[in-house]
């Protein structure tokens, strides 16, 4: 990369060539094509989520109760299987297991999805 010099007062400045100049804005627009088009070819890494809480109420588990029970009486015209994922996703559980006591947050038929 070839720079010319100019002599200004006591310091020497270094000004770029035209060729310089166009390899850095060819370069800088290379990159914001290949931000865009991740942007678009890879939406998931982008966080898109809306950050509005899901609408639901808080159910205290009773003795006996399964996940599967409560997903049914809170399910409405929603698939039960669905709502047993939902109920694990939001509160964090890594199996179906629950024990009497534990509050969940159950998501109602307009939240949670």
């Amino acid at each position: 990369m070839a720079a010319t010099y100019v002599e200004s007062r006591s310091r020497r400045v270094r000004r770029r060539t035209p060729r310089a100049v166009r390899r850095a804005r060819t370069l800088a627009v290379l990159f914001a094509l290949t931000v865009c088009a991740a942007v678009l070819l890879f939406p998931r890494l982008v966080h898109t989520q809306s950050h509005e809480p899901p609408t639901g109420v808080h159910h205290t588990v009773a003795y006996g109760d399964t996940l599967w029970d409560i997903a049914v009486a809170h399910a409405g015209n929603r698939d039960v299987r669905e709502v047993v994922y939902q109920i694990r996703r939001l509160n964090g559980l890594s199996s179906a297991e629950i024990h009497p006591g534990q509050v969940l947050f159950i998501p109602t038929e307009s939240g949670g999805r």
